[in-house]
């Protein structure tokens, strides 16, 4: 039962970004329940004195609250006698109610005189720690967990708090600086965000954006919000360049990633700020999905992104296949075999796809709608529209209304 249990506890703490270790008596390793923190700044001995005060948390039902040295804090859960074959406590954290900003930061550092030569660290430290933006959301979350670990309603609860450290700071960072590990992880995990663009996995790319929460890079500017514009301004760039890689063509990647650099701008709060990331995110996976051209030849390449580009215009296969100066009986062949139907059904999709966003997003009339396609018969339109659709332009459009 434990097993399962902290499985699903794992994904919990894991939807919120935060670290959840599991203590066993008398490890001989000890995990990095801090994230390393108190091994690079004290002796070893600290961060063992540490876990021993966590093992005396140990009264029965009983669910503490731990806030630490660098105003940090955890939750810690004695697991049931009866179920300590997995270990003995489970810590989640550390975590924060609030952003230490580099003012708080440099006030923290003085008062708790800690070596200037630990200022990096510190900032990547409180970078990387989770913000909960409702505590006392993630603590009745707690409580319904340690509840079923107990299989008890009635869970006392305490607050405790570490005093002064015994340990004197070193002076100098050991050989595997946290600044340097930290960063390095950020980097790995941007670089498999990229990869995920590449491909068009959606899926994957919020997955590791989830993860990513807690791989924040310093803050560059005191307001909050430029600093997170910056940021999206930043994955802007670096998204357009993956779904580059992806295949996609450099005509489509201006025109979204314009317009997401003028969305940047109006957004005012840090929830736009990570649903603007999520929606950023999916641009792009989609973009790769719907016009990569990788491993397609070069005419077909070619072909495709004229069709795209001048859905309107003329698109006969006679046409296509003079201006790029191959046989159109080729063209043909070729357009089939790659793109797995014919050159007359893919325009019929494209323009129908663009009558579609026209639909969505204007009060443009039918016939317009079917001009600024490319199909000068309305009453073909509506019969091409309902056989790629399902249902007729008014249909469609009460749908989408009415959702």
């Amino acid at each position: 039962m434990l097993i399962d249990f902290l499985h699903i506890m794992r994904k919990i703490a894991k939807s919120h970004n935060i670290n959840m270790t599991i203590i066993k008596q008398e490890m001989e390793e000890l995990p990095d329940f801090d994230l390393g923190i108190r091994r690079l700044l004290f002796p070893q001995e600290e961060e063992k004195r540490f876990l021993n005060m966590i093992g005396q948390l140990n009264q029965k039902d009983t669910l503490y609250y731990l806030f630490d040295y660098f105003d940090t804090e955890y939750c810690v859960m004695p697991i049931p006698k009866d179920e300590q074959e997995n270990g003995t406590f489970i810590i989640l954290g550390p975590y924060r109610s609030e952003i230490l900003d580099e003012k708080k930061l440099q006030e923290m550092i003085e008062v708790k005189l800690i070596p200037r030569g630990h200022m990096d660290d510190l900032r990547e430290y409180y970078n990387v720690i989770p913000v909960i933006a409702s505590l006392p959301q993630w603590k009745e979350v707690c409580l319904a967990l340690y509840r079923t670990l107990c299989r008890k309603e009635m869970i006392q609860t305490e607050y405790v708090s570490q005093i002064c450290p015994e340990s004197m700071f070193q002076i100098e960072s050991p050989k595997s600086d946290l600044s340097l590990k930290i960063i390095e992880e950020r980097y790995a995990m941007e670089g498999e965000l990229m990869k995920a663009v590449t491909n068009g996995d959606t899926e994957t790319a919020l997955k590791i954006k989830n993860i990513m929460g807690g791989y924040k890079p310093a803050r560059r500017y005191k307001d909050p919000i430029r600093d997170g514009r910056n940021t999206l301004i930043i994955y802007n760039t670096l998204l357009r360049k993956a779904a580059e890689r992806g295949g996609v063509n450099p005509v489509y990647l201006d025109a979204i990633s314009t317009q997401i650099a003028k969305r940047v701008e109006t957004i005012n709060n840090d929830q736009e700020l990570d649903r603007f990331l999520i929606e950023m995110l999916r641009k792009y996976c989609l973009l790769v999905q719907n016009y990569s051209f990788r491993g397609y030849s070069p005419v077909i390449q070619k072909v495709v992104n004229y069709i795209n580009l001048n859905i309107t215009g003329e698109l006969s296969l006679k046409y296509l296949s003079e201006g790029y100066s191959v046989n159109a009986s080729y063209l043909s062949t070729l357009f089939k075999k790659e793109m797995k139907m014919t050159i007359t059904d893919y325009i019929n999709q494209q323009r129908i796809r663009e009558a579609m966003t026209l639909l969505n997003s204007t009060n443009m009339q039918i016939q317009d709608i079917a001009s600024r396609c490319g199909i000068y018969d309305v009453n073909y339109f509506r019969k091409l529209f309902k056989k790629i659709t399902g249902m007729t332009p008014t249909e469609y459009v009460k749908q989408f209304r009415n959702h």
